[in-house]
């Protein structure tokens, strides 16, 4: 499960599919999504920013979104962050999967701070489940990341450094390979003390 946040849980208020919202049914495109321990937005995934701004012309429909940013991932796919309070990444700028991308916000058409997220395919039109991105269930609630092992959190780090690029690869090397948690772990050990 991937959280947009910099925090372990989250709020599912709003699934994406046909919705009720001021009487008038409509297909909601994403989920919207409150932080539950930090407003702080961060990339579900790595890529390049391709939007950075706020619509406020209504004859654009973008102006829903209010302060918003678009990134094309490395997969291919655009993820939108919406209703922003704030941006903290431009146009251009490459960033990779838990970089702070904005604060959450009630800007655009929004009744409450929130984050609307949507996943759009290659062709930039078309919607996306977000639930194929995050893992996170397309049903209201609140989500919580689960407790990472030692192992999985010495391998974040080690991405986090740019010393792998493959922590799947690693996860599932290092049973078969004698001392390689170990060796692992004192890596990711000596890069957060910065030996």
């Amino acid at each position: 499960m991937i959280i947009p946040f910099d925090c372990a849980a989250v709020k599912l208020t709003s699934p994406y599919g046909e919705r009720v919202l001021n009487g008038q049914k409509d297909f909601h495109s994403g989920y919207d999504l409150v932080g539950i321990g930090s407003w702080d937005v961060t990339a579900a995934g790595g890529g390049t920013v391709v939007q950075s701004r706020m619509i406020t012309d209504k004859s654009n429909l973008t102006w829903q979104w209010g302060n918003y940013v678009c990134i094309r991932t490395d997969a291919g796919q655009y993820h939108y962050y919406c209703h922003l309070a704030e941006r903290s990444v431009t146009a251009g700028q490459t960033v990779r999967a838990g970089e702070k991308l904005g604060v959450m916000g009630n800007t655009g058409y929004s009744f409450g701070a929130h984050l609307h997220f949507e996943v759009r395919a290659a062709d930039g039109k078309t919607a996306i489940c977000p639930e194929t991105v995050l893992g996170i269930p397309n049903a209201a609630g609140a989500y919580t990341l689960p407790e990472k092992t030692q192992l999985e959190a010495d391998l974040e780090t080690l991405l986090q450094c740019g010393v792998i690029n493959s922590p799947d690869y690693w996860k599932k090397t290092t049973p078969a390979v004698k001392y390689l948690p170990e060796l692992i772990h004192n890596m990711a050990e000596a890069l957060q003390n910065g030996k």
